[in-house]
């Protein structure tokens, strides 16, 4: 499948809510197979998530972006921006953006929606993210758009202590 006619992406909308959860479960469940355990990946419900994207997408911020094929949300992306008076060392600069989620279903990802997604939510300018340690393929995508860790680790206690690194873009 190449990228064509019908292939669109746009700024959610709170219309997009289920199609977010479904499409963001999915996700994580193709993303995080092997990284994360099959029971805890087979536990997550689109239900779960409904009602944090109704949240989100009502409020100002954090800005959510969907890519749709066909009328269909097969991705989304999604950014915050770092609170202000942020002083910690470890953490980006108040006021730049923070990418916490960019994700495509497994059959439209090498179409050129990833970088769509990114380029619509946070340009080309400063980023910070964070990935998965594991996630080969997530993190040469960003190293390819000008991403690179830098040096920042964490571990995330309610997705399995899973191992995250921070990747930033600077200008």
């Amino acid at each position: 499948m190449s990228e064509a006619a019908g292939v669109d992406v746009r700024r959610a909308t709170p219309a997009d809510a289920v199609p977010l959860a479904e499409v963001h479960t999915q996700c994580w469940q193709q993303t995080y197979h092997g990284l994360m355990s099959d029971a805890f990946l087979a536990g997550l419900k689109p239900a779960d998530r409904l009602a944090m994207w109704c949240r989100l997408l009502l409020a100002p911020e954090p800005a959510a972006w969907v890519a749709c094929v066909n009328g269909s949300v097969v991705g989304f992306s999604a950014t915050r921006v770092v609170p202000q008076g942020n002083l910690d060392q470890d953490l980006p600069a108040s006021g730049s953006l923070e990418l916490w989620g960019l994700y495509l279903l497994r059959a439209h990802q090498g179409l050129g929606l990833g970088r769509r997604l990114l380029e619509a939510s946070v340009g080309t300018g400063p980023a910070s993210l964070w990935v998965a340690a594991g996630n080969a393929k997530a993190i040469g995508f960003y190293e390819r758009l000008g991403f690179a860790p830098d040096g920042a680790e964490d571990r995330v206690a309610e997705w399995e202590d899973l191992h995250e690194i921070r990747m930033t873009r600077s200008p």
